[in-house]
């Protein structure tokens, strides 16, 4: 009993002693933190990488390490319990490592060091003896590695979060040792070797209440569960992983979930949406899946009570059907975000009015055919809508923004939007963001928008608006985001622009804007992208205009004619990544003031007048960039040996310039290589490409490259252009080159490649234009060949190919546009099965030795029978090789390059042909070019050979031909060339129209039964067929022969007034006449001069 009692009193005098010492707390608090603590985090920062001064409060000399920036001390004992040195931008965070003099602080019980920048370094160990730790935060740290299972150590530890893309985990079990743990953060982490445990670990860990696994490399969910003991789970994301099963039953039976994101996990098959909807506290769903492998029956999802869910994602699921008047059943919904697959069509039902929580609404896809309807002004609550591709129609309907007084993001973009931009969205002013990109908008933009005072992004880019940008946007005051680009807006960029004073990126491009760069932008002291390329800009750009635009990381001013020359001595305030001044005025000396930019990744100085040696400071520049144009300048010398670029670059063009010397090894790799063009020599080394395996584009084109093509280029299987012509390059083609199956245009033209052609080639199905002419190539055409079906192009022309025309070529290339086997030795027919070719615009098999007559079937080379052709060649996956080709047109050959799109020919001269001109050639009405010319073909000229209206060329010389030219040859009026000398036609030459132009009479010698003009023989037989008439008949002749009777009598009478008339003048008027003589005396002195002078 007594000793119960001295325990109640023990106990009461405690009690007592703690009120005392609480009520009394604020008079006994420890002043300052411990000496210890204070030395521990001295050297703790130390051991860090402060470049910003982000710790400039840690006075080593301070006593109070409790006021230090970061630092939160107990207000009694005064021991360090919060550690916060968080960044919100990792490249002004604190680096170098960290000191195990941390672990001094043993009462610590919060540290975040998330985004800042340790580079690479490990997470330490020593942080798992920190045992009183509750809140440890290590994202986007720059921390690597494996994470240490010694924060299993860490008991008493509520929240972790490690979320970072270079950590990783070889397994999990270490946190089933927190069992306080009720938030945990592994977003990024590299979980891909813990993916069949994971599950079990998070069902050992009951007190868990937000678990985010968000993209961290799983591959496998287990299917079910013998219970389920994380119940208290409210927040559960395992998006962007990639599960490839259906989804598991037993995540359904977590009835304590509130929000649930399953996106973009490779999910397939039905959505247990009759168990999920049965959730009793579910409100938010994020289904959304970019691989359409999700189903969704609308009707049934639709029938579940749904009772909380406030927040819908089935963004690029299965929707089968459009959307359901059900849809209007669930009332709770407050956002809804649905796409739809390529083929789903319908329209918005108004049911969607009943849900009157509805703030944000996003359909894309959904292709509605339709106007946007106006009646969604009834949605009053809505402050978020998104219509993107979903081919919308007609103008923007203003009675629907009246209505919409709340929104605050308008998303209509990639529609086909038309009319003006209303002005009523100018009443919007709650609007943060406007996107119309995309549509077919015009007229101006209206000034209504510069009362958006809340906008913080507008993206009107895309459409075809014009007239001036208005003055009245340089009142957005909000404004972060500008883009107007790809419109036709014109005038000067307006000085009020200048007053964004929040405006970060600029992006003007693609317009007609003229004048020069106004100073005012000058000011835009937050911009960090100023785009204004493909305008009419002109003028000086002053050093004074980036002053102040020290946060600029983006310049382009391409494709102007503005000049940049500043002092060789300028330091920019700016330290830009993308560089784009192409078509700028920039040399004839290299920008010194590149030297100074230390963080370029992108740079194009193309077509921008640089003359000269590139200087050796700039090849230091080089390891850092992912792109780099230098092309269509005046630069020599020599490139450094190897050529560094960033790991990974996309891009080298140094085309178009006059660099020398060997092809350097390139280290790093790139996807686009363009040496063309320039003066290199020696043969390719056989090291240059062995770290470019990714190698998507190479030209050499036109230099002086000997040697043979190099193997290695077998084994880059990802490249798609090869062009290697004009060159000097020798021996045979590669037997393995069918090997490179992505290859899409291969060029090896102009080279002195000889032997048979490689049988691998047929390998290459891909293969859209090959170019093989001006070699030395023999042999017959292989069969091989057939099988490369996607053949658009197909140049063999000047080599010593012998044997037929193969028939298989009319079968095996139905793309096939362009056909030039010229300057062979080929023999026999020209096959009938060419007429096959739908596509062919282009035959040329002229100067081979070929017999037999005109084939005539080629009346139904389709692509010839068209008018206004615009055909789009070389498209073949990548939009930098130049399809070219040599025609023999307007006697001499002539290169074509972008406009062989164009062309229509048909060339089948210097061969031994015989037999008439099959008259349905006349049905070709695209012809432009018509070269028959030194065969031996017989019969006449077809009497409608005017059809051809758009002949441009027309050379039927050397033949046997006979009868006369028909008389409606006068109707081609585009032809600037005819040739039909040495043959056997006679009559009277026609005359009128395009005719009257070609007043040659060498284009008709050799006809001994000619006559007429230009030839000097004149017609005798007054029934010799005449030339039709200018414009019409013996009325129109008559009434020229009255008009020049009236001008013969009028030139008499007309003669004598105007004499009189002038002087009669000098007569009347003294000082008329007085000058008049004065003219001619001083003309007099001056001739006099001249003639003593010589």
């Amino acid at each position: 009993m007594e000793s119960c009692y001295s325990q109640q009193r023990r106990f009461l005098i405690s009690v007592f002693v703690l009120n005392v010492l609480i009520y009394w707390g604020g008079y006994w608090k420890v002043s300052g933190c411990f000496d210890s603590e204070r030395k521990a985090l001295t050297t703790f920062r130390k051991a860090l990488n402060d470049s910003f001064n982000i710790l400039s409060s840690w006075d080593d000399d301070a006593s109070d390490c409790c006021k230090w920036r970061g630092i939160t001390c107990h207000n009694i004992t005064g021991f360090v319990l919060k550690l916060d040195l968080h960044v919100k931008d990792s490249r002004l965070g604190l680096g170098g490592r960290i000191d195990p003099a941390l672990v001094q602080l043993k009462h610590l019980q919060f540290l975040d060091l998330s985004s800042n920048a340790f580079n690479g370094a490990p997470i330490p160990d020593f942080l798992g003896s920190m045992k009183e730790l509750r809140h440890l935060n290590l994202s986007d740290a720059g921390f690597s590695g494996r994470i240490p299972r010694q924060l299993g150590n860490l008991t008493k530890l509520i929240s972790l979060k490690l979320s970072s893309p270079s950590l990783s985990a070889k397994n999990l079990w270490w946190l089933t040792s927190l069992p306080s743990l009720t938030y945990l953060d592994m977003s990024f982490v590299n979980l891909s070797m813990a993916s069949h445990d994971w599950v079990h670990v998070m069902n050992m860990s009951p007190s868990l209440v937000e678990l985010y696994l968000w993209n961290c490399g799983l591959s496998y969910i287990s299917p079910t569960l013998p219970s389920v003991n994380f119940t208290s789970v409210r927040v559960l994301d395992l998006s962007e992983n990639n599960f490839n099963s259906s989804i598991p039953n037993w995540i359904a039976n977590i009835s304590s979930l509130v929000s649930l994101y399953l996106s973009n996990d490779n999910f397939h098959g039905e959505v247990p949406y009759d168990q999920f909807s049965k959730l009793p506290n579910l409100e938010e769903l994020w289904l959304g899946s970019t691989d359409d492998s999700l189903r969704v029956d609308w009707s049934e999802f639709l029938e579940g009570s749904w009772r909380k869910l406030k927040i819908l994602d089935l963004s690029f699921s299965q929707l089968h059907g459009g959307i359901p008047n059900s849809i209007g059943n669930i009332t709770s919904l407050v956002d809804l975000y649905l796409s739809f697959g390529e083929n789903i069509t319908g329209s918005i039902p108004r049911a969607i009015t009943k849900l009157i929580n509805l703030e944000s609404l996003s359909l894309y896809g959904y292709k509605m055919h339709a106007a946007i309807p106006d009646w969604l002004s009834e949605l009053e609550n809505l402050k978020h809508l998104a219509f993107r591709e979903c081919m919308l129609t007609g103008p923007i309907p203003a009675a629907l923004l009246g209505g919409l007084s709340s929104l605050e993001e308008l998303d209509l973009s990639w529609n086909q939007l038309n009319g003006n931009i209303p002005a009523a969205l100018g009443g919007l002013s709650s609007l943060l963001y406007l996107s119309l990109r995309g549509n077919e908008l015009n007229g101006n933009i209206p000034a209504a928008l510069g009362g958006l005072s809340s906008l913080e992004e507008l993206d009107l880019s895309g459409n075809q608006l014009n007239g001036n940008i208005p003055a009245a946007l340089g009142g957005l005051s909000s404004l972060e985001e500008l883009d107007l680009s790809g419109n036709q807006l014109n005038g000067n960029i307006p000085a009020a622009l200048g007053g964004l004073s929040s405006l970060e990126e600029l992006d003007l491009s693609g317009n007609q804007l003229n004048g020069t760069i106004p100073t005012t932008l000058g000011q835009l002291s937050n911009l960090s992208w100023l785009l204004l390329s493909y305008n009419s800009l002109t003028g000086n750009v002053s050093e004074s205009l980036f002053e102040n635009l020290k946060k600029l990381t983006g310049l382009t001013l391409s494709s102007n004619s503005l000049v940049f020359y500043p002092h060789s001595d300028w330091a920019p305030p700016f330290q830009l990544s993308y560089i784009n001044l192409g078509s700028c005025h920039l040399g004839p000396r290299f920008p010194l003031w590149l030297r100074t930019q230390k963080y370029v990744q992108n740079l194009d100085l193309s077509n921008t007048t640089i003359s000269g040696i590139i200087p050796t400071w700039f090849w230091d520049l080089t390891p850092q960039l992912f792109e780099l144009n230098l092309s269509n300048n005046q630069i020599f010398g020599q490139l450094p040996n190897p050529f560094k670029m960033q790991p990974g670059a996309f891009s080298i063009d140094l085309s178009l310039n006059n660099f020398s010397g060997p092809i350097p090894c390139i280290l790093n790799g790139a996807s686009f290589l363009d040496l063309s063009n320039n003066q290199f020599s020696g043969p390719i080394p056989p090291n240059f490409t062995s770290t470019m395996q990714h190698l998507n584009y190479f030209s050499a084109r036109g230099n002086q490259i000997s040697g043979m093509i190099p193997s290695f280029i077998e084994g880059i299987n990802s490249l798609t252009v090869l062009d290697l012509s004009r060159n000097n390059i020798g021996g045979i083609i590669p037997l393995r080159l069918g090997n490179c199956i992505a290859l899409e245009a291969l060029d090896l033209s102009k080279n002195r490649l000889s032997g048979g052609k490689s049988t691998s080639l047929g390998l290459l199905r891909q293969l859209q234009t090959m170019h093989l002419s001006n070699n030395n190539l023999s042999g017959e055409i292989p069969s091989s060949l057939k099988k490369c079906t996607s053949l658009e192009t197909l140049d063999l022309g000047h080599n010593n190919f012998s044997g037929h025309i193969p028939t298989w070529i009319g079968k095996s290339f139905p793309a096939l546009r362009i056909l030039s086997l010229r300057s062979n030795m080929l023999t026999g027919n020209i096959p009938a099965q060419i007429s096959n070719l739908t596509s062919l615009q282009i035959l040329d098999v002229g100067q081979n030795y070929l017999s037999g007559s005109i084939p005539q079937s080629f009346e139904d080379l389709m692509a010839m029978k068209k008018t206004n052709l615009n055909l789009s060649y070389g498209g073949i996956g990548t939009s930098y090789y130049k399809e070219n080709l040599f025609l023999s047109m307007k006697g001499q050959m002539l290169e074509y390059t972008r406009t062989v799109s164009l062309v229509t020919c048909m060339d089948l001269s210097r061969n031994n042909l015989s037999g008439e001109i099959p008259k349905g050639l006349t049905n070709l009405l695209g012809l432009r070019v018509l070269n028959f010319s030194e065969n031996h073909l017989t019969g006449e000229i077809p009497d409608k050979i005017g059809k051809l209206a758009l002949l441009e060329s027309l050379d039927f010389s050397k033949n046997q031909l006979s009868g006369t030219i028909p008389l409606s040859m006068s109707n081609l009026t585009f032809l600037s060339y005819l040739n039909l000398s040495f043959n056997n036609l006679w009559g009277r030459i026609p005359t009128g129209n395009q005719l009257q132009t070609l007043p040659y009479p060498s284009i008709y010698m050799g006809n001994n039964g000619l006559c007429g003009s230009p030839l000097p023989n004149k017609c005798v037989d007054d029934e010799t067929p005449q030339a039709p008439m200018p414009v019409g008949g013996d009325l129109e002749k008559d009434e020229e022969e009255y008009e020049m009777r009236w001008f013969y009598s009028a030139v008499g009478p007309g003669f004598a007034i105007g004499f009189w008339a002038f002087c009669g003048v000098l007569i009347l008027k003294k000082p008329w006449r007085i000058a008049y003589y004065r003219f001619f005396d001083d003309l007099e002195n001056r001739l006099c001069f001249n003639c003593h002078c010589t």
